[in-house]
């Protein structure tokens, strides 16, 4: 494999294990990347097969700092929802709410399934579907969108607009699960932080954090960045899981992929162990794409102030 990838561990690693149970997989994907294989040369962003990727090592130091992961102290973590697609990480605490927000449906109800049974009344919000895959009598489901508050689209609204229409506006404890294809941004960037407030604990896909423009968002680099910060004022991370069906970039041995899946917990709740030595990913974590190998991100927790900008990029969607 070296002599077609060179160094690049982060290829070499996902074929090394790809041949362990799926060699013919693992040849194809290697014939895939090949293009791709090695662009180790400092630069402002490099455009592959019409994908711009900022390569920022400012960018990208500021981004790890505003995603570090604390531990909860005196509580677990358990999977929640699929094994694979539709499954997320969350503090093993559901003794205090009723009620959860899911936006983003598709065809993939696993882990509104799992919040029913947990005794959660589901919200649940996906415009592109015309109904549910099954019903449940905890499931609440409504045609309409996550919105700004542009008023663009009336098949979008806020969440303050949602939580008025549910009567819900005295609720606390309650879950936000959010999967929007980068809509969350602007969800992010007009929510109340009193409405944030009102959730214990909250699920983010993030979505284009390497590149922006391959989702016509107009999101710019330092948006994504006052929009962490913004969250982080009121909630605490505890866990981050890459999407291995999207492109990931490494910058001095530090990987970032484009699009992660964070849980957060409200800070006002808990007690943190901030000083966390996780190795991502975690035995209770599983692949998104059932037959591609995980996405490693190591001791993310680790500084990486270093001053190289070495980079290597992989190509996945």
């Amino acid at each position: 494999m070296e002599k077609f990838f060179g160094e690049n561990p982060m290829l070499t690693h996902m074929l090394r294990n790809g041949f362990k149970d799926h060699p013919v997989r693992s040849v194809i994907l290697s014939l895939y990347m090949l293009p791709v294989r090695n662009i180790l040369k400092p630069s402002e962003e490099i455009r592959t097969n019409k994908q711009t990727f900022i390569m920022s090592k400012e960018y990208y130091d500021e981004l790890h700092g505003l995603l570090h992961i604390a531990k909860v102290e005196g509580f677990d973590l358990i999977r929640t929802g699929n094994e694979h697609d539709g499954g997320y990480i969350m503090l093993n605490d559901f003794e205090t709410g009723d009620i959860a927000y899911s936006f983003g449906i598709a065809q993939n109800v696993v882990w509104d399934r799992d919040m029913a049974s947990r005794g959660y009344d589901v919200f649940m919000y996906d415009h592109t579907i015309d109904g549910l895959p099954e019903e449940n009598p905890r499931y609440h489901w409504y045609k309409l969108g996550i919105g700004d508050g542009s008023g663009r689209d009336e098949r979008l609204k806020t969440l303050e607009e949602l939580i008025s229409r549910n009567g819900h506006e005295g609720k606390r404890d309650m879950i936000l699960k959010m999967d929007v294809e980068g809509a969350e941004w602007g969800f992010l960037e007009s929510v109340k932080q009193e409405t944030l407030l009102q959730f214990r604990q909250i699920i983010f896909e993030f979505h284009g954090l390497l590149d922006a423009e391959k989702y016509g968002l107009g999101v710019s680099y330092s948006r994504i960045l006052e929009m962490l910060s913004k969250i982080n004022k009121t909630h605490q991370l505890i866990h981050l899981h890459p999407c291995n069906f999207r492109n990931y970039i490494s910058i001095d041995g530090k990987v970032y992929p484009d699009t992660i899946e964070a849980s957060y917990v409200i800070r006002d709740k808990y007690k943190f162990i901030q000083d966390y030595d996780v190795n991502l990913p975690l035995k209770i974590d599983t692949p998104d794409r059932k037959y591609t190998p995980e996405i490693e991100l190591g001791r993310w927790n680790e500084d990486t102030s270093g001053e190289g900008i070495a980079t290597s990029v992989v190509r996945i969607a």
